[in-house]
Order: structure tokens, then sequence, then C-alpha cells
């Protein structure tokens, strides 16, 4: 959702506009829960969510609908002359942890040990898994606290 990108949706019998409402669909705005969530239909039949921001009835009694959608970087050009210095833009933190597997348990140590990402003690397949997960694999003892890096995840809120 972060793009922050607004387009208003496909008429009953019209087409598609995309404009920017930079005043209007805020990521804060279209993030909150109160703000539902819609699959709009594009271009050759594929399908994709959005947040519904604002929806007005034209003259001729058609409902345009303002969405707000996120799409890849590559698939948005953009227009000579406008400014996006002001674009909000933040970065996806990705994950803390991974879990390495073991051959078998020992006494002591679960066959997954849990690693901060770039311990060097972290070799093989990993998996690479959030905090919330990370906390359960450790309070649920599915897993140890790899003893170099010592990890310590913390549930977030939502859990």
């Amino acid at each position: 959702m972060g793009s922050g990108v607004s387009g208003a949706g496909c008429g009953v019998r019209g087409g598609c506009v995309s404009r920017w409402f930079a005043t209007r669909a805020t990521f804060e705005h279209v993030s909150d829960a109160s703000v539902p969530r819609v699959t709009v239909s594009l271009p050759g039949g594929r399908t994709t969510s959005g947040r519904l921001s604002g929806r007005r009835r034209d003259a001729d009694g058609r409902w345009w609908y303002e969405v707000v959608i996120a799409v890849p970087a590559a698939a948005v050009r953009p227009v000579d002359g406008e400014d996006y210095s002001k674009v909000p833009t933040e970065r996806d933190p990705g994950k803390e942890w991974v879990l390495q597997p073991l051959p078998f348990d020992r006494p002591g140590k679960r066959a997954l040990v849990l690693h901060k990402v770039g311990c060097r003690a972290a070799k093989g397949r990993l998996e690479a898994v959030d905090s919330d997960m990370a906390a359960v694999f450790i309070k649920e003892k599915w897993a140890t606290a790899c003893e170099g890096c010592e990890p310590v995840p913390k549930r977030s809120r939502r859990g």
C-alpha cells in the first residue's frame, strides 16, 4: 500500500483513470483498518487488491471510485514536469531473524536454531522469519537461540 498513488476506479460504463490525490490518499489514511479493501480489475483480466479511499457519482449517474493500489515500480512511469520530492517513501524493514535446521535434536538443543540475520554461525539452508514467528519459536521451545548472536525477538503489538 505504500505508494500513495490513487486512481479513480472503473465506472459501470466508463474506463479507468489514474490520478494523484496527495491531499486525500496518504499512506496513513489508506492503511487504516476503517478504509475498506476492494478488488480492482486490471487490463488483461488480472486483478489486484486495493483500498477504497473515496467515491463520487457523476452527473450521468456513474460511480467513480478512488482506489489506492500498490504496483511494482517497473509498472509506473514518472510524468515530465511533476514534482515527486514530497511523495511519502518507506522501506520494508525485511526479516530480522533466520531459522537454521540442524540434522537432529540434541540434549538441550532443538533441531532449529534462531539467529539474527547476518550471524556468522548461521549456515546452510536458512528460513527468514518475522519477529512474531521468531518469538513463538523461542517461547514454544521449537527452536533454541544461537549462543553467538543471542537473538531476543519480541512480539509486535499485533500478536
